[in-house]
């Protein structure tokens, strides 16, 4: 594997608002099923007029540790920030990440080294002797499609204590 690490640091990141899908059970892998997630999202973010703010991210969050929760009841939640008044409607949600200390792994990876990228982050968390306290998420920085090598650019974002 050829994963690309530009950085891996510790960061203070403000709050972010999400509006999301909230998905339960198999996904790690399953592509077709976070363009599903994303698009729907996309859909509503578009027709409330929130896509044009360039500070606008595509996330998922991460509420279950793959090595302890069985995959058919592993939670996620996809979508896109969005301001912080938005209501939710329908089957979009909006779910608050907190501000906080996180340490942050920006990688450039394909679309199968995203678990060894998590390992990257975890084995610098272990390293520098810091403790995760319950928010992970990943951060895209890129539309894979427009890559030359059809990679992600994407931040994995571990809030710790």
């Amino acid at each position: 594997m050829s994963i690309t690490i530009s950085n891996i640091s510790i960061e203070k990141i403000p709050k972010k608002t999400l509006a999301y899908i909230k998905y339960v059970g198999p996904y790690q892998g399953d592509t077709e099923l976070f363009g599903r997630l994303f698009n729907s999202v996309m859909e509503w973010v578009q027709k409330k007029g929130l896509m044009n703010d360039p500070k606008v991210e595509a996330i998922t969050v991460y509420h279950d540790d793959p090595e302890t929760v069985p995959e058919s009841q592993q939670r996620i939640s996809v979508g896109f920030t969005v301001p912080e008044n938005t209501n939710a409607d329908h089957d979009i949600q909006i779910l608050e990440i907190p501000e906080g200390s996180y340490v942050v792994g920006s990688f450039e990876i394909l679309p199968n080294e995203y678990g060894s990228a998590w390992n990257e982050v975890f084995e610098y968390i272990k390293n520098k002797n810091l403790v995760p306290s319950g928010m992970m998420y990943e951060s895209y920085k890129n539309e894979p499609s427009t890559h030359p090598e059809g990679k992600h650019i994407v931040d994995i974002n571990v809030m710790i204590q």
